[in-house]
């Protein structure tokens, strides 16, 4: 580690005693008083009960809602995320055990086709595509559910039934009893031309070859899996040495460090402990936060409503989400006091700060993947399973280069920058002028955390990355390296998912 980080080039001392330039520290028993700036009482408290009302609604409408609000869409999502991840599956014997691990961090083997029956449960019947159908029975004749495609088949009665061929090809694949002869070379020359070239497909033609006895044929389906499944493979490889070369690198860092604290802690036991504190005062941020969060919501509540809201909203919603709070900070908190916003969450001297405070980046990256590790298996050994619409993202796949290029930065580049400069410069900053570290780590974590929406696992790992950017930040004195670690964290997951679904 002394050959890539030399001392002097990381400036360890200034990590773990000096703060940033940049940074308002006071010791603290000497926090400094200004003039406060007078804030509407009464339009603070009309702010936060909108803020409070639009926060509702999104827990009532994301409870509320329906899994499947659009079945087209849902029947094309479901299909690519069910066929990749088990198509990945059926390689897992190749992989080594490093990389059978990570993958089980989803769960155990078998259990995708678990969740994917769910997953089809939740999709109601008279919303169903009629290839869903189909798709559905495989998935209950691979866990040996006869009785559940028996009953399936016989409530194929709606307006749009699938068509009858799909029903023969799960009673041969699957049942076994029909009193009419087989023509398997016709069945398989059907099953080609109603579905497409995915697990699904290859599953069912495979027991058909398997029922016919047709061996040549067996092992040709066996071998077009394969090749169809190798870029897969790779990618997945590639995702695994990036994510393992960033975790081993950054926890050796976390180690160093934590010895070399402990060290000068210990040499300089009666150091004055100090804390990072905001140009402003708690009551002069929290009305610009509610302030900021309800002008965001009567803004995107208006374009909403209005002609072509939902395409205005997708192309520029992150703008009307971002802006109004950091606009309201610069003009109401950093203005009259003549400073800069960017300056005082440390967001100056871009190179030197991130030479300066490497070696902490690294190790809260790394912290931040095995939290997110230990999260999911604790969730798997307590049975919570994460849902599929809360990471997979149809716009990811879906979309055109263009798009997907336009998507990558909003999601990789804007929504770290103001997400930390909202939520840990100005909410873990305004809590901080009132409360101690851990109260304004957890604080500002868990508002964090709720602002995505999320069920319970995902919630938890997005609450540990709020805490980890909050620790970082309090410890540097920048937002920079928190933005660099939620900027690599978001990356990860976009190349996850478009290596693997796109």
């Amino acid at each position: 580690m002394g050959r890539w980080y030399p001392r002097q080039f990381y400036g360890f001392d200034r990590v773990m005693n000096e703060p940033s330039q940049s940074t308002h520290r006071v010791p603290d028993a000497k926090l400094s008083s200004h003039q406060e700036i007078n804030f509407s009482s009464t339009l603070t408290a009309l702010c936060l009960l909108v803020c409070v009302s639009g926060f509702v609604f999104l827990l009532w409408s994301v409870s509320a809602s329906e899994v499947v609000p659009e079945s087209v869409t849902v029947s094309r999502d479901l299909e690519r995320l069910g066929s990749r991840m088990l198509e990945f599956e059926s390689r897992l014997s190749e992989l080594s055990s490093i990389e059978r691990g990570m993958f089980r961090l989803w769960g155990e083997e078998g259990d995708i086709q678990a969740q994917l029956r769910q997953w089809y449960q939740e999709f109601p019947h008279e919303r169903r595509h009629p290839i869903d159908e189909l798709y559905a029975g495989i998935l209950d004749g691979e866990a040996e559910l006869k009785t559940e495609i028996m009953e399936s088949i016989k409530g194929w009665s709606s307006e749009n039934p699938p068509p009858p061929v799909f029903r023969r090809l799960l009673q041969v694949g699957y049942l076994g009893s029909t009193t009419e002869p087989i023509d398997f070379d016709l069945l398989q020359a059907r099953l080609a031309e109603e579905v497409p070239t995915n697990w699904f497909y290859f599953q069912l033609a495979q027991r058909l070859a398997r029922q016919s006895g047709d061996q040549v044929l067996h092992a040709n389906l066996q071998g077009q899996i394969q090749q169809l499944t190798d870029a897969q493979l790779w990618k997945w490889r590639t995702l695994v040495i990036l994510e393992l070369t960033l975790g081993g690198i950054g926890f050796m860092c976390f180690v160093y460090l934590a010895v070399m604290w402990f060290k000068q802690r210990t040499a300089q036991s009666t150091e004055t402990s100090t804390q990072l504190i905001p140009s402003w005062t708690f009551q002069e941020g929290m009305a610009v936060l509610v302030s900021g969060g309800a002008l965001s919501i009567i803004l995107i509540a208006l374009v909403a409503v209005g002609p072509n809201g939902e395409n205005l909203l997708e192309d520029y919603g992150s703008l009307l989400l971002y802006f109004p709070t950091v606009g309201l900070a610069m003009a109401m908190l950093c203005r009259p006091k003549k400073q800069s916003l960017l300056a005082v969450l440390g967001c100056n001297h871009l190179t030197q700060t991130l030479r300066s405070f490497l070696p902490i980046l690294l190790s809260v990256i790394a912290l931040g993947l095995i939290g997110d590790w230990l999260i999911m298996l604790g969730g798997d050994t307590l049975e919570f399973s994460v849902h599929w619409t809360e990471w997979f993202l149809p716009e990811l796949v879906w979309s055109s280069q263009a798009e997907l290029l336009k998507i990558t930065m909003e999601v990789v580049v804007l929504a770290p920058i103001f997400e930390e400069i909202i939520f840990r410069g100005l909410v873990f900053s305004t809590l901080r002028a009132k409360f101690g570290f851990p109260v304004s780590m957890m604080g500002s974590a868990v508002i964090f955390a709720l602002a995505h929406g999320y069920g319970p696992i995902a919630f938890l790992t997005v609450l540990w990355s709020g805490m980890l950017w909050a620790w970082i930040y309090e410890r540097t004195g920048s937002v920079v390296p928190g933005m660099c670690a939620h900027a690599i964290n978001n990356g990860l997951v976009v190349y996850f998912l478009v290596a693997l679904f796109r």
